[in-house]
């Protein structure tokens, strides 16, 4: 019976599984955490515009009312816990926000990186291929245009002339 060859995993895998289980493990530490659900959105997206200070005074209000307290299902309690959260919180979010701006950036930079050193190579590529004695590297050449996709290089618009 043949081995079965295992994948290779590499440096990247790696670090992005180690990534991976970092922020897994950190979203278990964030209590009551809720995944975006588009049944929730809509209301989120209305409420979100309440200002924290009218939570706050309606917090002071219904504390001081007794008809509020009896009559409403607004929990000073609550609200006061919400206000809380958002302040413990609202700077991790900022970070989150932050690391995947920076990690989009990265992956971004290092494609760019290779795709212009592919590019220059396809040119040189391009070039030697010319040559008669080079049949192998002019099929190449073919099927790397192919896997380009592009159609060559881009037609200006014409300006309207203007009346003389």
């Amino acid at each position: 019976m043949a081995d079965k060859a295992k994948p290779t995993v590499t440096e990247a895998e790696r670090a992005a599984s180690t990534v991976r289980k970092i922020l897994r493990q950190a979203a278990r530490h964030v209590p009551g955490l809720k995944a975006s659900h588009s049944t929730t959105s809509k209301r989120i997206r209305g409420h979100r515009t309440v200002p924290k200070a009218f939570i706050r005074s309606m917090i002071a209000v219904v504390d001081d009312e007794e008809a509020l307290q009896v009559m409403s299902k607004f929990d000073p309690e609550e609200a006061q816990a919400a206000l809380q959260f958002e302040a413990a919180f609202r700077s991790i979010v900022d970070q989150l926000a932050i690391l995947q701006s920076s990690l989009t950036h990265t992956i971004e930079e290092r494609l760019a990186v290779v795709a212009g050193k592919a590019l220059r190579a396809y040119a040189i590529a391009k070039g030697l291929a010319r040559d008669e004695r080079s049949r192998d590297l002019a099929l190449r050449v073919r099927r790397l245009k192919t896997a380009l996709g592009r159609k060559g290089p881009r037609k200006k618009k014409k300006k309207p002339r203007s009346p003389a």
